[in-house]
Order: structure tokens, then C-alpha cells, then sequence
């Protein structure tokens, strides 16, 4: 038979995953992580593009300026002569490094001619710095293939996206070197490796990862607070409900949020007050009519009392205590099913008659089950005529195995029924019922539970039991 107690006690232990702070906290951590996220990946992305177009406008208006500059008829004397050491060979190339000095560009600028669409390739008429070709092979690869085409077809100044090759990563634009009629007769192609893109794109990219961890952490702390703001009030009801159903209706738990939960705590705490009333009003009219039965006024009380006593020296929860209280007061609710006759005998039981007296811890248990605020008797009601060496009932457990608010109240109602009027034994003094309780100490008693009853002074056992006699 397993403690109500301990059953709910067991059940409200939940998973960490599975408790409202933390799934708060983790929902708001996750909403803003992602939200910081999607910002930073959109300003990313923004940031990119306005680099990706910033570096291909200043290019472009490069390769424009340039075009103009370059005198087509010298251009197309070098195209036919090829030779680096003519005057017209010198003049374009010192305009063009003039150019790309002008723009600080590390990578020369080409003058190119002799497009051949079908073989993708193009020549070198003139650079601005490096060595002094002419003719050398210029292949239209296919990362830049449709800006040269749109430059060299429709004479229209254009730029390539980012690419890659071998030599690194580059954007690069073409501007039409048009005759007085209107022909291109060359291609300026200004070609620039685009460090600088990737340096600020990586800043760009730690910026982004830098302002995410703060978010996440700040977003941590605030979903923290939030979360607990909202949770522990709730945790507090959960756990003011989860003594309810484990029999204590005394506590309270003031809930000051003028919110929903606010209100949920008001009307909780009403629910449990009335509950409490009722519950109380239940127990005084069971007590009442068990007393009345037997013809015994304020027994039950008295019993519950010397249990309590006993208890004080033990380090028992509210939850325990109102077990040991009720279970005292309902112990031998399972007698109603049993004749008078048999309850009143005044000789020995037979076997039969004492089978019968023997299941009325059991029927005890049947009826307490069926009123969920009685549940917390269970213990008490089930148990409290086992014995710690394992020869009592109906269960036959031994030591431990009793449950603990049996095994005080076992002390309890064997000190109360030896110092009354029975049928079947002598009234004890109480001097005497001590003496008794502590020879039956690891035997019917639990030890350390008799040697707590054995502590309480005789005088107030007599008070406790309201013995008229005293040594």
C-alpha cells in the first residue's frame, strides 16, 4: 500500500523540460535568437548588395571616364603595329596608368581588341603598369562573358557580379572605346580584386555574430525575469494544489499580479478555504458518529492528540501531520462493518469472529478511497495494527515497510487503550502502559518511535489522555 502522499509527491517532480519557467524562457530565447537572427541575416544580405553595387558603380564610372580619355586613332595604330616601343604605344599606356593612378588601383587596366565571340577570347593592346605587351591573349571566361558581350554588342558600359578564379576574387567592367563615328573599336576593361569587399563583409560577419550572442544573452536574462515572473506564481498555486490533493488545506499563497493569475490565485485561495470548511465539517460528522457508536465522546480527538504528541519529535511535513491527525481520527472506520457483537465480546474472539475484526483495516481503506479528502488517512487507517516485527495485520509488514504515521499512531492507541476500560484487558496506570511500551520497543513498536513516546514526561501523557489518576 503506497502513500497517497508519496504518490503525488513523486508525480509532481517534473522534467526540467517540461516546467513552465523553463519553457518560457526558452520560448522567448528562441524567438529572439531567431528574430536577431533574420535581422542580422536581412542587414547581411543588405550590406552585401550595397558593397556588391557601391564597388561596381565606382568601377563603372572608371571604365567610362577612361573610355573618353583614350584617343581611338592612336589605339588603333598600336592594334595594328603591336609595337611596345612606339610613341602611340607609349601614350596610351602612360593614359592608362595615369587612370588607374588617379583611382588607386592595384590592378593595371587593359586596353582590349580582336574580339573572337566564337573562341571567347580577346588582345591585349596596352596596359597600365606591368610589363610592356601587346597581343598577349585575353580569355572571356564565363563569369564575366555576358557583361563583355553587353559591352562589346550594344557598346553599353557594364560590370560583372563577384567572381572567382585562380588568382583571386574580382568585379570587373567594360566601357566601349568608340571612333568619331560612333564604333567601338576597343574595350577598356577595368579589373579590381575585391579585398576590400571581403574585408568589410567579414567585419560585416563578426558584427552580426557579436550582436547575436548579446541579443541571445540579453534575451536569455529577459526571458529569465519575464519567465519568472509569470511561472512562479504559478508554481506556487501548483504546489498549494498539490497539497490539496495530498490533504493539506491549510496553506496559503498570496498572489499579488493584478492579472489573470492574479485572479486565478484569489479565486483558488476561496476554493480552498470552502473546501477546508467542508472537509473539516465532513471529518467532525464522521468523528461523531464513530464516537457515538461506540459510546466513547472525544476519543478519537484524544487519540489524535497522543499521536501528535509523539510526533513533535520527529521532523514531519504539514502534509504528514494532517495524515497522522485524520488517520487517528478515522483509524477504525473500518468497524462499522462489524456486528456489535463481536466488537463488544467480552471473552476471546473465535477464529472466525477474529478474521472478521482483522479486515477491518482493509474495508477502512475501501471507504476512505471513495472520498478523495479522506485519502491522506489511508496510511493510518490500513496500517495501524501491523507490528514492527511483522506479526500483525492484515498485511503481515514488518519494520520500515509500516508506514510512518502507522507506526506512530500504533504507539499512540496502544498507550490510549491500555489506560481505559476494556473488555479484554485491565486499565493500566500510566506509569504502567509506559513500562509496556518500551518492552514491546522492537517487537509491536517501532524503536525510535517509542523511545519519542517514552520522552514525553507522564504528567503530560495524563493531561493528553485525560486520565483522572496520575501515578
Amino acid at each position: 500500500m503506497s502513500s497517497p502522499v508519496a504518490r503525488v509527491s513523486k508525480k509532481s517532480r517534473l522534467p526540467i523540460w517540461r516546467r513552465l519557467g523553463w519553457r518560457l524562457t526558452a520560448g522567448f530565447l528562441a524567438l529572439t535568437t531567431v528574430g536577431i537572427l533574420l535581422s542580422g541575416l536581412l542587414q547581411y544580405r543588405a550590406q552585401d548588395r550595397w558593397l556588391r553595387q557601391s564597388l561596381g558603380e565606382f568601377l563603372l564610372n572608371i571604365a567610362r571616364t577612361g573610355a573618353l580619355l583614350i584617343d581611338p586613332g592612336l589605339l588603333v595604330e598600336v592594334q595594328v603595329t603591336r609595337s611596345p616601343d612606339s610613341e602611340a604605344y607609349r601614350w596610351v599606356r602612360g593614359r592608362l596608368a595615369a587612370i588607374q593612378d588617379a583611382n588607386q588601383l592595384e590592378t593595371p587596366i587593359s586596353a582590349l581588341a580582336d574580339y573572337e565571340p566564337e573562341r571567347r577570347q580577346a588582345r591585349v593592346i596596352a596596359r597600365g603598369s606591368g610589363p610592356a605587351l601587346t597581343g598577349e591573349r585575353y580569355e572571356v571566361v564565363p563569369a564575366v562573358f555576358d557583361a563583355f558581350e553587353r559591352a562589346f554588342r550594344e557598346g553599353a558600359t557594364s560590370k560583372t557580379d563577384v567572381y572567382q578564379n585562380a588568382h583571386g576574387t574580382w568585379i570587373t567592367a567594360f566601357a566601349p572605346i568608340e571612333d568619331p563615328e560612333g564604333q567601338a573599336v576597343a574595350m577598356l576593361a577595368v579589373d579590381y580584386k575585391v579585398d576590400v569587399y571581403l574585408t568589410e563583409l567579414a567585419a560585416v560577419r563578426r558584427r552580426f555574430l557579436l550582436h547575436s550572442l548579446t541579443g541571445a544573452l540579453v534575451a536569455l536574462v529577459a526571458g529569465a525575469l519575464i519567465a519568472r515572473r509569470i511561472s512562479q506564481p504559478v508554481a506556487r498555486l501548483s504546489a498549494l494544489a498539490r497539497n490539496v490533493v495530498e490533504g493539506d488545506l491549510t496553506g496559503q499563497v498570496r498572489v499579488r499580479s493584478r492579472d489573470e493569475i492574479g485572479l486565478l490565485g484569489n479565486v483558488f485561495h476561496l476554493m480552498v478555504e470552502r473546501l477546508h470548511v467542508s472537509h473539516r465539517s465532513i471529518v467532525d460528522v464522521l468523528v461523531r458518529a464513530l464516537e457515538a457508536r461506540r459510546d466513547e465522546p472525544g476519543a478519537l480527538r484524544r487519540a489524535a492528540a497522543a499521536a501528535l504528541a509523539i510526533a513533535e519529535g520527529l521532523d514531519l511535513s504539514a502534509a504528514q501531520r494532517e495524515a497522522l491527525e485524520l488517520g487517528a481520527l478515522l483509524h477504525d472506520i473500518g468497524e462499522t462493518g462489524i456486528p456489535d457483537a463481536v466488537l463488544d465480546k467480552p471473552g476471546p474472539l473465535d477464529p472466525d469472529e477474529r478474521r472478521v475484526v482483522e479486515q477491518h483495516p482493509a474495508a477502512g481503506v475501501e471507504l476512505v478511497e471513495a472520498v478523495p479528502l479522506l485519502t491522506p488517512a489511508i496510511d493510518v487507517v490500513g496500517a495501524h495494527h501491523e507490528r514492527w516485527d511483522g506479526s500483525g495485520y492484515p498485511r503481515g509488514l514488518r519494520g520500515e515497510a509500516i508506514p510512518l504515521v502507522a507506526r506512530i499512531f500504533g504507539v499512540a492507541d496502544a498507550l490510549d487503550a491500555m489506560t481505559r476500560e476494556r473488555s479484554y484487558g485491565k486499565v493500566r496506570s500510566i506509569e504502567e502502559a509506559l513500562a509496556v511500551v518500551r518492552a514491546e520497543a522492537g517487537r509491536q513498536f517501532d524503536p525510535r518511535i517509542a523511545e519519542l513516546a517514552l520522552a514525553v514526561p507522564a504528567r503530560r501523557w495524563a493531561e493528553i489522555l485525560g486520565l483522572a489518576r496520575f501515578g
